[in-house]
């Protein structure tokens, strides 16, 4: 199991009326984008919102379980930076990296679900992840996740991710979380579901749809669709496809926090 223990570090500053938080939070979960974990943020109850000067935080409760989360943007120092502050302020057991991967393995599907028991980058670094939650259901399935620092566009690039680091899904933060837990004691998960499949070719536009906060930039789609009409069959696909996914999230993610010790 990838460990760790406390940080040091200041509070996230409290929006104007809001109470302090209960104590330490159980679990902590770290996702890129908004569209990621919407679906999950809907399952806690007792929900408090409060802003520090670089992102946003939810706290609430899921089951019995305190649950912070965090939406870092995209990229490993955005998440590591978000999960910094979140570990300082809320001194969670758990740390979890959720979202969404590019299959790399053919064997799996979009919505399949990964959690991760090896995180290996391009440099060769590489963090073992226990993953003994009991027996796993429905589309888990274990095995090693690639973290990389541009997107994966197309088949031809998964397919050599997919040989040079024997992995079986490709994300853009789950690293960095992996490497800030060890260094922190902290216990750790890595939950992502497939949001494209190894044969998939992702529309050119992508890299600039959204922004490295994980915003999503109107006027690049605007442009893509001037230059490319067709373009809009692939936004509202890949629109569905992050829906779907969402959903598979908020649910399997929902059922391991409610397992983790």
């Amino acid at each position: 199991m990838v460990s760790a223990g406390g940080a040091e570090g200041t509070r996230p500053r409290r929006a104007r009326g809001v109470a302090r938080p209960p104590g330490p939070a159980d679990v902590a979960v770290i996702a890129a984008m908004p569209v990621e974990i919407g679906y999950f943020l809907d399952l806690l109850t007792s929900v408090r919102r409060y802003e520090t000067e670089r992102l946003k935080i939810v706290e609430g409760m899921l089951g019995a379980k305190v649950v912070v989360v965090a939406t870092s943007g995209l990229g490993r120092a955005r998440a590591r930076a978000a999960a910094e502050l979140v570990v300082a302020g809320h001194r969670p057991s758990w740390l979890i990296s959720a979202g969404f991967a590019g299959a790399l393995d053919l064997g799996l599907q979009r919505n399949d679900v990964l959690l991760a028991d090896e995180v290996v980058d391009l440099d060769g670094r590489r963090f073992a992840i226990d993953v003994k939650l009991g027996d796993h259901r429905g589309r888990i399935r274990t095995g090693r996740l690639l973290t990389v620092d541009a997107i994966a566009r197309t088949a031809a690039e998964k397919a050599e991710l997919a040989r040079s680091s024997g992995a079986l899904a490709v994300d853009m933060e789950t690293f960095a979380l992996a490497e800030l837990s060890a260094s922190r004691n902290l216990r750790f998960v890595s939950m992502r579901v497939i949001s494209d499949d190894a044969t998939a070719d992702l529309p050119p536009e992508i890299a600039s749809l959204t922004t490295r906060s994980g915003s999503y930039q109107v006027g690049a789609a605007l442009r893509a669709l001037w230059h490319r009409p067709a373009a809009i069959k692939d936004f509202w696909r890949l629109h569905a496809q992050s829906q779907s996914a969402a959903d598979t999230l908020a649910t399997y993610l929902a059922g391991v926090i409610e397992r983790l010790g």
